[in-house]
This record gives structure tokens, sequence and C-alpha cells, in this order.
């Protein structure tokens, strides 16, 4: 495999994190949550719509087709999500602090993949125009 194939690999996996993120939120159950939790949410989810739509374009211009590509961690962060937001029994003080440690998680691992590419890509970009 080459490098630039790796890039294309982790471009996709960064569209399904992103494609992921958006449809869970769409809509979801916030009211729960704080006012500054709430704009936390709303300021990622402005950010995950604008990496959706960004990713796509590169993969269009690498000619790659991401599929229905999903991701694994993101499934089991926003079932854990779902859980928190569902769940009766615990006060909104614990489901909100729950639902943070765990939008805190999302939001560090679309981040750790975001490294990942810029890295890849200055590999694959700028080392080999040197």
């Amino acid at each position: 495999m080459k490098k630039e194939e790796l890039l294309g690999k982790e471009l996709s996996n960064l569209y399904a994190i992103a494609k992921q993120v958006n449809h869970y939120f769409d809509g979801s159950e916030i009211n729960f949550l704080s006012e500054r939790t709430q704009q936390i949410l709303v300021n990622y989810i402005k950010f995950s719509c604008t990496n959706e739509e960004q990713t796509a374009g590169a993969l269009r211009d690498l000619k790659i087709n991401p599929g229905n590509t999903s991701d694994s961690i993101v499934n089991e962060i926003t079932e854990n999500l779902h859980d928190i937001t569902t769940r009766k029994g615990y006060s909104k003080e614990i489901r909100e602090l729950g639902f943070l440690m765990s939008l805190n998680r999302l939001i560090g691992y679309h981040e750790s993949n975001l490294e990942n590419i810029q890295y890849l890509m200055d590999l694959v970009y700028i080392k080999t125009k040197r």
C-alpha cells in the first residue's frame, strides 16, 4: 500500500466519523443539558458538518468513493450517548456529566483522526515536493 492509498482510507474514515456524528445529533434530545454544554455541542455539530462537506470534496478530488463506511468507535460512543439521554432514574446532573464525558471522547477521537490525516498529508504532499 502506498502513502496516498493510506491517506484515502483515512479520509474515508474521517468522512464516516463526521457523517455518523451528524446523523446521530440531527434532532437529538439535548434539553436536559445546561446552556454551556448545549453550546459546546452546537459548535461541535457545526464543525462536524463542515468537516463532512470538506472531506467529501477531498475524496471526490482523489476519486475515492467512501461507500457505506462506518466507524465502530463512533458507533460505541453514540450508543453510550443514546443510553445516557434515554435512561431514567439518574439526576439531571449525572446525566449531563455522563453525556459530557462521552462527548469529550467523541470530540477527542474526531480530533485525533484529523491529526493523523494532517500528518499523512504532510508526508504525501509536502515531503514529496522537497
